[in-house]
């Protein structure tokens, strides 16, 4: 499922900014059950007057995948994309209602006349005009190519000539 283009079909006047945020994470190492891989990590020690350490002040947990074994403490998920902000009115969709609405979205799509598919025709039209435009100054530049040759040798010539001029009336 496409999750961007299924929120699109149901939300039309949606933005993706504003309104809700899709995000992926990626591959994720996520802890399997009964497994603690969280280390303390000291932020400061106590001072004078304070007797006991508070989370989050003096020290923090973090689970430290160094120590842990790949397959046996913990396993790489890629859960994919997701809704991770959502700021309709309206209740975020379950994973029901996006899988319904990206089967609505393709049976649309598939059903649309050929008209309403112009973006994709409009860009080879575009493409195909620029390969001709492309093609005529290729050859538009072939030809001045081709006159700058004829001149430059039609000016050797008579450069030649006026040389064998130059010569004669030096001699006679």
């Amino acid at each position: 499922m496409n999750l961007p283009e299924t929120l699109k079909f149901l939300y039309p006047n949606a933005s993706p900014l504003f309104d809700y945020l899709i995000q992926d994470d990626g591959p994720t190492p996520t802890l399997r059950e009964g497994v603690d891989g969280r280390k303390k990590y000291l932020i400061r020690p106590l001072t004078e007057g304070e007797t006991e350490e508070v989370e989050g002040v003096h020290y923090y947990y973090r689970v430290y995948f160094g120590d842990l074994v790949e397959g046996q403490d913990y396993d790489i998920v890629n859960r994919g994309p997701y809704i991770a902000v959502w700021n309709l009115d309206a209740p975020k969709p379950t994973e029901e209602e996006l899988q319904s609405a990206w089967d609505a979205y393709q049976k649309a799509e598939a059903d649309k006349p050929p008209a309403e598919l112009g973006e994709l025709e409009q860009l080879r039209k575009e493409l195909a005009d620029t390969k001709a435009a492309l093609e005529d100054t290729n050859g538009k530049l072939k030809a001045a190519g081709e006159e700058t040759t004829n001149v430059q040798l039609a000016l050797a010539e008579i450069y030649e000539q006026l040389l064998a001029l130059k010569e004669g009336n030096a001699n006679g």
